[in-house]
């Protein structure tokens, strides 16, 4: 959808030119190299500049560090491609996006699936319990989202055909539960912490998640050279990843309070939303590449982007040493 990625490249651009304004640099000396890394709160990222332990791991080794948040993956993907940071993460849908739109798509990882993190919900006694009560029913999700995803491969599962539905998007979390709580979709579409939260304050069921239809990945990515360039970086960074995945599964109580107090939310529902996810890093099999593979089939089959994408060639366009993972990732 030529309008949707318009929208997308347009914000990206203006969210870029904010994120290089607001940078945090720690305890950067004047020697050696910077590392850039790019994050969004809410997940590793976020855990590990909150713990300082990859700052620390880099400047053992003679690098500075520099970080830079950003709202959504798009415009992370954008400071990629411009060089304004060397290293970050998005979800699986705008790396798609993404790539479709032209840019480069660099995959170095990915996270550990979190089907349970995305769902379509209904309210008590609607009467809409089954994937075939879908049929005719106002849904809402936000455009080209995990959740439309998720819509759009349940309702091939149920033989529905995506038209025989009325898809209503919204804008963001806090839209898509107003819009929700006051009847406008019989349905909701919503993802982690935003769903624990629907959950605990609304009497809702959970028609489906993600669970043997999509993966709700977050992707690592490199900009282009960085892993040429900076290759003992690079290792730092995924081994201090892995360690700090392992620490949230170990610690999930103590992961959401510092993730919650990053998001603004209560701690209650960030530790539901880690109840249901299983931290780590993987590498890009052939199985991890065949589902982002199939989520970008179905966008271009539902029209949401225009132009068919391999991401096998974009992770064979960074060709990737083997080399650079840490011997704590299998």
């Amino acid at each position: 959808m030529k309008k949707l990625l318009f929208a997308l490249i347009i914000f990206s651009f203006i969210a870029v030119l904010a994120a290089c304004g607001a940078n945090s640099d720690s305890d950067a000396s004047e020697d050696g190299e910077t590392i850039r890394l790019g994050y969004q709160k809410g997940n590793t990222m976020n855990l590990l500049k909150a713990h300082g332990t990859l700052d620390e791991a880099l400047h053992e080794a003679g690098y500075n560090v520099e970080w830079k948040e950003f709202s959504m993956g798009a415009p992370l993907i954008e400071a990629l491609n411009t060089d304004n940071i060397d290293f970050g993460h998005s979800s699986d849908v705008h790396s798609v996006l993404m790539q479709s739109g032209g840019h480069n798509v660099n995959y170095v990882a990915s996270e550990s699936p979190y089907p349970e993190g995305v769902a379509l919900l209904a309210r008590d006694g609607s009467g809409i319990e089954t994937l075939e009560d879908l049929k005719g029913k106002v849904i809402g999700v936000t455009n080209g989202g995990n959740q439309h995803y998720l819509l759009l491969e349940s309702l091939k599962e149920a033989g529905i055909d995506w038209d025989e539905v009325d898809m209503k998007f919204y804008k963001d979390a806090s839209e898509g539960l107003m819009a929700f709580s006051n009847d406008e979709f019989d349905v909701f579409g919503t993802w982690d912490p935003f769903y624990a939260i629907v959950q605990d304050q609304n009497e809702t069921h959970t028609i489906l998640d993600g669970t043997d239809l999509i993966e709700n990945r977050t992707f690592y990515l490199a900009r282009d050279g960085f892993a040429e360039e900076q290759p003992e970086a690079l290792t730092i960074i995924l081994e201090e990843l892995e360690n700090m995945d392992q620490w949230a599964n170990e610690e999930k109580r103590e992961a959401a309070e510092i993730l919650a107090e990053e998001l603004g939310l209560d701690p209650e529902p960030m530790e539901v939303a880690n109840e249901r996810r299983q931290f780590g890093v993987q590498r890009m099999t052939e199985e991890v590449i065949a589902n982002q593979q199939q989520l970008a089939d179905t966008f271009y089959e539902a029209e949401l982007i225009d132009t068919e994408i391999s991401v096998q060639e974009a992770v064979d366009a960074y060709d990737l040493d083997e080399s650079v993972f840490p011997d704590n990732i299998e």
